[in-house]
């Protein structure tokens, strides 16, 4: 597959996997249908019937052939265009979205040039909003949900973990490294649906704080906070990187602190082992990483202690 390049950058990730990144982000019924054929792929348009068409009428091409890698078209409305174009109308944005977004979850190398960069003056200092701490007391402590998901009295007080009314659903609190109280994500707790509050800095890792703060050398990496939680109620520290997908951003961040041993545990299917095969790459090369062969569309929530036990150990040998 020939390669995209967006603003001088390298996007590193086959469209299938980019594809099943969006899918995962978006709430809007849109791309409820991807299909590899051959050397493209077949995706409902999300240009024309709100995305919601019965027979995908929009192919995205892999590059193989005299396309450009990543350029879409759709049989029905005529709408086509590069991938960043087709990114922003999934998430019903435009393609400056789509080009960002791109960036920031797929982008490593600066493909380099002789140009000209300006002055950057390093002692300007970058103004980071938080939240007030106050804003969990609005919460209640304990919903059912929480129990069903194996979540403990001790980890839901640890975390902070609480349940909104208003909303039905649990509310994760996310706390930057320094221990700044920086977002809140929100499970429903009468379907799937995850909500991550618009303007999210991609660089947060959940627990990653708890983790820098008890000076823990030996981590588990999952996608999901909840799998991150259960990692912890099985008796092994855990961060979550809030999908498959580890942003440069993050990778920067896990790469400044003292941690020694990663194990990762990323969900059994295509988009798990790529995010794996994708940090083993960028993480420093003076640390140990060890990865669990998770069974083939399970996560560590789909597991019983004894059960991410022997995977563990069988990762370790």
């Amino acid at each position: 597959m020939s390669r995209i390049v967006i603003n001088d950058r390298e996007i590193e990730a086959d469209i299938y996997e980019i594809l099943t990144r969006v899918k995962s982000e978006i709430f809007n019924g849109k791309l409820n249908n991807i299909k590899l054929t051959g050397d493209s792929i077949s995706v409902p348009c999300p240009f024309h019937k709100n995305g919601q068409e019965k027979h995908n009428s929009c192919t995205i091409y892999c590059g193989e052939g005299d396309l450009p890698a990543g350029t879409f078209h759709c049989f029905t409305c005529s709408e086509s265009g590069p991938l960043e174009k087709f990114i922003g109308a999934c998430f019903d944005k435009d393609s400056r979205f789509g080009e960002e977004w791109l960036i920031e979850n797929y982008s490593y190398n600066l493909i380099k040039r002789n140009i000209e960069l300006p002055i950057i003056d390093l002692n300007e200092k970058v103004e980071k909003k938080y939240l007030d701490d106050s804003i969990l007391e609005e919460f209640s402590s304990y919903h059912p949900y929480m129990t069903k998901r194996k979540l403990t009295n001790d980890i839901i007080k640890k975390f902070e973990i609480k349940y909104d009314p208003l909303s039905k659903s649990i509310v994760f609190p996310v706390r930057g490294i320094n221990g700044d109280l920086v977002a809140l994500t929100r499970r429903s707790t009468e379907g799937k649906k995850f909500v991550i509050d618009k303007g999210f800095d991609k660089s947060n890792i959940y627990l990653l704080y708890n983790i820098v703060k008890e000076n823990i050398k030996e981590v588990v990496v999952c996608e999901g906070q909840i799998s991150a939680l259960t990692s912890w109620v099985y008796g092994r520290p855990a961060i979550a990187l809030f999908g498959a997908g580890t942003t440069q951003s993050q990778i920067d961040t896990l790469n400044s602190t003292d941690i020694k041993h990663y194990i990762l545990c990323y969900d059994g299917d295509d988009a798990g082992r790529k995010g794996a095969k994708r940090f083993r790459k960028f993480i420093r090369k003076d640390v140990f990483v060890d990865e669990i062969k998770m069974p083939e569309g399970k996560d560590i929530n789909d597991l019983t202690k004894e059960e991410f036990d022997n995977l563990v150990y069988e990762s370790l040998k």
